[in-house]
This record gives structure tokens, C-alpha cells and sequence, in this order.
């Protein structure tokens, strides 16, 4: 006999869904739920990585204008804005003590509105700030 997993709290309308594919399929219902977990397992980490970078330029670009944030140094980090500062030291600083306290896969320390003659990735980095 087959030992068996229970799972708790699972949305009623989804399993109604999930049932009824499995049905115009003719296959079980676990083959369409393992098929599903494992398609989210492949999918995740490199979703996730892509979703926390474009979110936070897309938190950048709508800074881009706006008289409030031209000209000073903004730290963008995990999609929202972090902190405002006048100075660059100010900014990395504000980073440092996001990074102790987050760990945050990636971030932007950046002058709005300043054309950027060069950059600097810095990849893991973060870790050593």
C-alpha cells in the first residue's frame, strides 16, 4: 500500500479546477498536481530573480520626472524605494543597514535624473556591503 500526503487548507474552487482538468485529460488528479509543483519548482528561482531586478527599474523609471527625486541619490530595492539621500555615502549607508536586515538579492544605488556615463554591476556584492 501506498503511503499518501495530505494537504491542509487547499482552496476548494482551485481543486474543483484542478479535478475537472484531470478529467478531460483521463489522468488522475495528483499527475495534474505533481505536474503543476514541479513545473512551479523549475520556474521559480529564475522568475523570481528576473521579477526583483525589472521591478525595481521599473521603480527607478517612475522616479524619472519627478521634481521631488532629481538630483538626489535613491536607494531601490525588492521593488519599492528604500531611501532618499543627498549624498552618496548617505545612500550606500541606507543600503548597508537594508542588506543586514533583508539580505536582498539586489538593489539600486543610483542619482535620479543624472545621465550615467558608466556603469558598475557589482554582483553579489551586496553580501560584502
Amino acid at each position: 500500500m501506498k503511503k499518501g500526503f495530505f494537504i491542509k487548507n487547499l482552496d476548494k474552487e482551485t481543486y474543483r479546477i484542478i479535478k475537472a482538468i484531470a478529467a478531460r485529460r483521463g489522468v488522475p488528479v495528483y499527475r495534474v498536481i505533481n505536474e503543476a509543483l514541479s513545473l512551479y519548482a523549475n520556474l521559480y528561482d529564475s522568475l523570481a530573480a528576473e521579477t526583483e531586478e525589472e521591478s525595481n527599474s521599473r521603480v527607478y523609471e517612475s522616479l524619472l520626472g519627478d521634481p521631488r527625486y532629481t538630483g538626489k541619490w535613491v536607494v531601490i530595492s525588492r521593488g519599492r524605494l528604500i531611501a532618499v539621500a543627498e549624498t552618496w555615502e548617505e545612500a550606500v549607508r541606507y543600503m548597508r543597514d537594508f542588506v543586514k536586515r533583508e539580505r536582498p538579492a539586489c538593489g539600486i544605488v543610483v542619482r535620479v535624473g543624472e545621465e550615467v556615463e558608466r556603469v558598475e554591476i557589482l554582483g553579489s556584492s551586496l553580501e560584502m556591503l
